[in-house]
């Protein structure tokens, strides 16, 4: 059984609103002694296989679970004689994408996809290949998941040993939807620092696993992938402008998922779980506006010199309500969660490898990225990236 506090409401999504250290004086560019943390490179892998909401509800469990009627009532923007007319697929279709903004996901194939390790080694094929290296340029992996197949040995390792670099060294931090931006800061750090001259960081999830798929209300949310990028001390187009940002604000309630061995015994495997509701939904969007403002002011930087904010996408009404605080600054936000869900952390790798591929529109000659995330445990960080178009180094 989950835990009492472990109720999903319709349009969940992870975190609250944190305290923000005070940061640095904002400074009018990066001093020389800043250290210099390139991006060389991003990629990111994806299952073949996509369910939309039509699929998802041919599942027996989400149909024997779902209240057509209530749902058909509570339809916006659909008159009384269009509402009676729908099917009830149709009508979990337009609830789904009413109340989180997700038409589809990707979802694990086992035929495949292998494992949360494979997906991530795919990812960070593609980031190096972007890079121009190979993989025995790498020095540390630094890895974010909650979906491991294995706990030992560790996915970073794991990871290595796919790429054909089985003695190079790495690990695994678990900060749930905010892991990636988590992975980063560690990644700055090893290079900002000289330990280490060319990180691979990296998140993967496999949230199906995870997923009580008898629960409509969170089915609907998650999806499968993984994404990567190469940090450098000496190569890439971009670059990290000042220290990443993490913070907390400790909560056991708000996203749940139990330990295997700690489950009473005849337990059923454990599924992961979510707080939600309107009062969530606003105090994400205020904690990842937060943590972001306290990463900006260390990069010196502020809003009206952000082009792009790749902010993680639990639920659409997150990205929109994000992107009406931005948009007296002219910064535009990135959103895929009509196409993938929420990927955990790897929702901000993805979104960043297309939003530099081009994927999501020509990029100006210079732009400047923000990346914020708010996620389990309450865990929030944001990172400031700068990237120069090609043919332009940073």
């Amino acid at each position: 059984m989950l835990p009492p506090h472990s109720r999903l409401e319709a349009g969940a999504t992870g975190g609250l609103a944190v305290p923000v250290p005070a940061a640095p004086d904002q400074r009018d560019s990066l001093s020389s002694s800043e250290p210099q943390v390139r991006i060389a490179g991003a990629g990111k892998y994806l299952p073949a296989r996509a369910v939309d909401n039509y699929a998802l509800y041919e599942l027996d469990s989400i149909r024997d679970a779902f209240d057509v009627e209530r749902a058909r009532g509570s339809l916006r923007g659909t008159d009384e004689a269009e509402a009676a007319g729908l099917d009830s697929a149709e009508v979990f279709h337009r609830w789904a994408l009413q109340v989180t903004g997700i038409a589809r996901r990707r979802i694990f194939d086992e035929s495949r996809d292998i494992s949360t390790e494979w997906m991530c080694a795919e990812a960070c094929r593609t980031a190096l290949g972007e890079a121009g290296m190979v993989a025995s340029d790498v020095d540390v992996i630094v890895a974010a998941s909650i979906t491991a197949r294995e706990i030992v040995p560790n996915l970073a390792c794991t990871v290595a040993d796919f790429l054909g670099i089985p003695t190079v060294g790495g690990y695994v931090l678990n900060a749930a939807c905010a892991g990636f931006v988590h992975a980063m800061a560690a990644g700055y750090a090893l290079v900002g620092s000289g330990s280490a001259g060319n990180v691979l960081v990296v998140s993967g999830d496999s949230l199906c696993k995870v997923t009580n798929f008898a629960d409509p209300t969170t089915a609907v949310l998650f999806g499968d992938g993984a994404g990567a990028v190469v940090l450098s001390a000496d190569r890439g187009q971009g670059r990290v402008l000042g220290p990443p940002l993490m913070v907390a604000d400790y909560s056991p309630t708000h996203l749940n998922l139990p330990g295997q061995n700690w489950q009473p015994p005849g337990s059923p495997d454990p599924t992961i779980s979510m707080a939600g509701g309107p009062h969530v939904l606003r105090q994400a969007i205020k904690a990842m506006l937060d943590v972001a403002e306290g990463a900006l002011a260390r990069a010196g930087t502020t809003w009206e010199e952000v082009d792009f904010a790749i902010p993680h996408q639990a639920n659409r009404r997150i990205t929109q309500g994000i992107q009406k605080a931005l948009t007296s600054s002219g910064v535009r936000v990135i959103d895929t969660i009509e196409e993938y869900g929420n990927v955990s952390a790897s929702t901000v790798a993805i979104t960043l490898a297309e939003l530099l591929r081009g994927d999501h529109g020509p990029l100006p000659e210079t732009s400047r990225i923000v990346l914020t995330a708010v996620g389990g445990g309450y865990a929030s960080s944001a990172a400031v990236l700068e990237w120069r178009a090609a043919g332009g180094s940073a």
